[in-house]
């Protein structure tokens, strides 16, 4: 759209055969021939609605280019225009030269468009389609024509005399009193003439000579204004305005031709006249210069009676519009209206003909509105006229005529007439934020409809137009939050599918209901209880909807939300516990590793069953993600399918997923934790693992444990203790923990300081608000320790500013990549360092978080002292309470 808005600027402003139109041409061009779908035989919509363009019913960027040509396509009643598959250089040549010869001047648009698309015949491979009625039915024999809505303002730059309705009023009396002897009729009803014997008003009544005669009594005979008489009447005002023009001319001139004319047309103009005379005296004189407003009222009227009496079909209206305008064409002429004016100034002009039809259908009656409007007429209306009327019956809250009108609009789809489908199809573009406004069920009912005639239709181009409505009412649908609508739209889709499977690729991504899924979830967990109709879209969605629900539980901070999602998948059935399954067994790793989560709430035998023969296939980086899964869904039994994957677990991991056992709370993975904790090398244990097994039976007050706790503890060599001091301080807080009458005699007999023992592992806080609880007490340092963290990918030095038994947070002073995990080295002197290997958690901007997974006993312990000290120095930079934030 911006390189066909940049060419039609260079053909008006250098002419066609420039250079620089041509080469712009050629671009233009090139990317309508790459625009046009490869499937199918519709090609595609380029529509309008609100200046707001559309390609096959998705909006277009709003852009002040596309703002632009948006307004250009509206104002000159186009609502769209329809590029086939096949289109041909010499049709868009044409398309191009029709606007650039056009200017400004919306009816000019539209004219020189159709001459020139019809120029190539009637297999024109660009086609337009109107924001109009429809022409007559041919059945009913030949239209005569009449008016409808107001035309554009104008300047007020015209003699006093001719804008003044009173001063016209003496003038027909004066050319009455010439022709009648200065007789006065009775008033009649306007639109009418009295149908009485001999003459009246105007002329001499029976029996009288040549001699003036009053006009007799009407008695309120009347028959129908006449067409002849109407355009009579506009002539005549045409003249006055040629009159106003032309200083030559006498006012005994313009009497004279007065009383040639016909006197039913003088009557009803002096009626008009009266009735603008009187509301001037009560209205602020309008811009619109008096001769045009009594066209458009003459015209109006006349429009309004032949439709009431039945005499003319709604279709033919805006047909009976263009004739009258036509007809004051002179008069607007002569009259400089303001429209040459915005013309000039390059301000697009909306057709006079489209303006009467507003005009009309603000004249007729809200039930005939109505009638029409729920009839099998109703694509006649167009589009807008319909919105103004449905607007004001939903202010007024009148939900179940706004209903009725907007179902029998669409119901107008299956209709066997080509151009009211046409019609329809376009109208229900336009109109869908309407549908979206009403609610209910009348949008559902609309995007059925069209889905079922899009199954059915053979024109290309209808099937374009019905492609355009269904993407505009899907779209609307999501934003409304219209569930029941968007259920519609995904059995339309499943319908299409299954009978037209090449237009379904085309219309899939345009639809976009599967990017809406992430929105309905929020939708769903925010809602109590889930709304039935959003139920009932999330179930037909869970194919593609699966991995976003996996998705969201991962990234779910609170445990009452996760909570919600996993009742919220209950709720979803076994469609969705199904497409679970499907995702682990067969899917990528990284969806495969986030739906470990769920599963282990929702079917953990499943899980047991399918995740050890996937977890060989798995890097580090994936096993480490499904330990906080399983972490993160918080199952009663979290702790027995833990010791199931324990053999399967990356040894970098296993330590976490210990930790994890002892804070689920699960007794019933006591005992082979106590077989991990039992002292004794084995090859496939590290002295950090025994370390883990022991703090997780503290963790689970496991009485079994308290005997060899009190071992680890107690037993001594000739020269000192047994074991590792950091593993007895471990098993030291464990025992106090499973037994409080122990903690008195450790710590008189152990040689154990109390501050080391008050570093010690968090316990599961039941309450805790959080998905997964801090396993160690973090301390914000006083003073930053430096450290340095190598990698596959070099070494970084960082800055450590908080720091725990489980790991810390630090700043890096330089941008070196960092992997998934690192060997971390802190510098306590000369000769003492604490070495570990731990994962990096990625946090801000050169910042990183760092979980400890392996390091040796001394290490741990210096570790511990150095913790000991932070605090003896300052207490209060214990982090007092954690924001749930995931540091690491």
């Amino acid at each position: 759209m911006h390189s066909l808005n940049i060419l039609i600027k260079y053909a008006r402003m250098y002419g066609p055969d420039h250079k620089r139109t041509e080469a712009q041409f050629e671009t233009a061009w090139n990317e309508l021939q790459n625009g046009l779908p490869v499937a199918g035989e519709g090609g595609f919509l380029l529509g309008v609605s609100d200046n707001k363009l559309l390609l096959d019913g998705v909006p277009l960027e709003a852009g002040q280019v596309e703002r632009s040509f948006g307004q250009l396509l509206s104002t000159a009643g186009l609502a769209s225009l329809h590029f086939s598959k096949d289109v041909t250089i010499e049709d868009f040549t044409r398309l191009v030269r029709a606007f650039t010869v056009a200017g400004s001047k919306a009816q000019d648009v539209a004219k020189q468009i159709k001459e020139a698309l019809s120029g190539g015949g009637n297999q024109s491979t660009i086609k337009i389609n109107e924001v109009k009625f429809v022409a007559a039915d041919p059945l009913t024999g030949e239209i005569s024509v009449a008016a409808q809505i107001a035309a554009q303002t104008l300047g007020p730059e015209f003699k006093q005399w001719l804008n003044d309705p009173q001063k016209l009023l003496q003038l027909i009396a004066a050319a009455e009193g010439a022709n009648a002897g200065g007789g006065q009729g009775s008033a009649v009803p306007f639109g009418s003439v009295p149908n009485m014997p001999g003459h009246w008003v105007a002329g001499p009544g029976p029996g009288a000579g040549t001699a003036t005669a009053t006009a007799p009594a009407w008695e309120g005979g009347v028959v129908p204004l006449q067409e002849a008489e109407v355009v009579q009447a506009i002539r005549l005002l045409t003249r006055f305005g040629q009159v106003q023009g032309d200083p030559n001319v006498r006012p005994e001139e313009l009497q004279k031709e007065l009383v040639e004319v016909d006197p039913n047309t003088r009557l009803n103009l002096q009626q008009l006249l009266g009735s603008l005379a009187a509301k001037a005296t009560t209205e602020q004189q309008e811009g619109t210069p008096l001769l045009m407003k009594a066209a458009e009222h003459m015209a109006i009227r006349f429009a309004l009676e032949r439709y009431s009496k039945g005499e003319v079909k709604v279709n033919a209206v805006h047909q009976m519009m263009e004739h009258m305008s036509r007809q004051m064409d002179s008069l607007r002429q002569i009259l400089k209206l303001q429209e040459e004016k915005m013309n000039k100034a390059g301000i697009l002009v909306e057709s006079h003909a489209d303006i009467l039809d507003r005009m009309f259908w603000a004249e007729v009656p809200e039930s005939g509105k109505k009638t029409v409007l729920t009839s099998n007429e109703a694509p006649c209306v167009p589009p807008r006229n319909l919105r103004q009327f449905v607007e004001v019956l939903l202010d007024r809250d009148d939900q179940q005529a706004s209903a009725d009108i907007l179902n029998n609009y669409s119901s107008c789809l299956a209709t066997k007439e080509t151009e009211a489908r046409r019609k329809t199809a376009i109208g229900l573009s336009q109109l869908a934020d309407l549908y979206a406004r009403l609610g209910g069920e009348a949008m559902g009912k609309a995007i059925r409809t069209v889905s079922e005639q899009l199954v059915v239709e053979k024109d290309p181009e209808l099937q374009s137009l019905l492609s355009a409505a269904f993407v505009r009412l899907s779209q609307e649908a999501s934003e409304s939050k219209n569930y029941q609508a968007v259920d519609a739209v995904c059995s339309g889709m499943e319908l299409l599918l299954e009978q037209r499977p090449v237009l379904i690729n085309d219309l899939r991504p345009r639809v976009g209901v599967e990017n809406r899924i992430p929105e309905f979830i929020e939708e769903a967990l925010h809602c109590d209880p889930v709304p039935a109709d959003l139920l009932v879209v999330l179930r037909r969605t869970c194919q593609s909807g699966a991995e976003h629900l996996a998705d969201r539980f991962f990234r779910c901070m609170r445990r009452d939300e996760a909570d919600r999602l996993v009742d919220l998948v209950k709720a979803m059935g076994s469609p969705a516990l199904v497409q679970l399954r499907e995702i682990l067994s067969k899917g990528q790793s990284r969806q495969a590793a986030a739906v470990v989560g769920l599963l282990s709430r929702l079917d953990v035998d499943t899980l047991l069953e399918l995740l050890p023969a996937r977890l060989p296939e798995w890097n580090r980086f994936y096993h480490d993600i499904v330990v906080r899964q399983i972490a993160y869904g918080a199952a009663a039994n979290r702790g027995r399918t833990l010791l199931e994957l324990a053999d399967v677990l990356d040894s970098a991991v296993l330590p976490g997923s210990i930790d994890e056992i002892g804070m689920s709370g699960d007794l019933t993975a006591a005992p082979p934790l106590l077989a991990m904790a039992r002292p004794g090398e084995a090859a496939s244990r590290s002295p950090f693992v025994q370390l883990k097994a022991i703090e997780s039976l503290g963790r689970l007050r496991d009485t079994d444990a308290l005997s060899l706790l009190r071992e680890i503890v107690e037993a001594k060599k000739t020269f000192g203790w047994v074991y590792h001091k950091e593993l007895r301080i471990a098993a030291a807080q464990s025992l106090s923990k499973t037994d409080p009458r122990y903690s008195a005699q450790i710590l008189s007999e152990s040689g154990i300081e109390p501050a080391e023992l008050a570093i010690a592992p968090l316990d599961t806080a039941p309450a805790c608000p959080w998905v997964r609880q801090r396993r160690y007490e973090r301390m914000v340092l006083s003073r930053t320790i430096s450290a340095s963290i190598g990698s596959s990918w070099g070494k970084s030095k960082i800055l450590i500013r908080e720091l725990s038994l489980g790991g810390g947070m630090g700043s890096k002073e330089d941008n070196l990549r960092i992997g998934s995990e690192a060997e971390l080295e802190i510098s306590l002197g000369v000769r003492s360092k604490i070495r570990a290997h731990v994962l990096l958690r990625r946090a801000r901007v050169n910042e990183v978080g760092f979980e400890i997974v392996n390091t040796d006993l001394e290490s741990r312990y210096r570790l511990r002292r150095l913790l000991v000290e932070a605090m003896n120095r300052a207490p209060q930079n214990k982090e007092q309470q954690w924001k749930g934030e995931r540091k690491g």
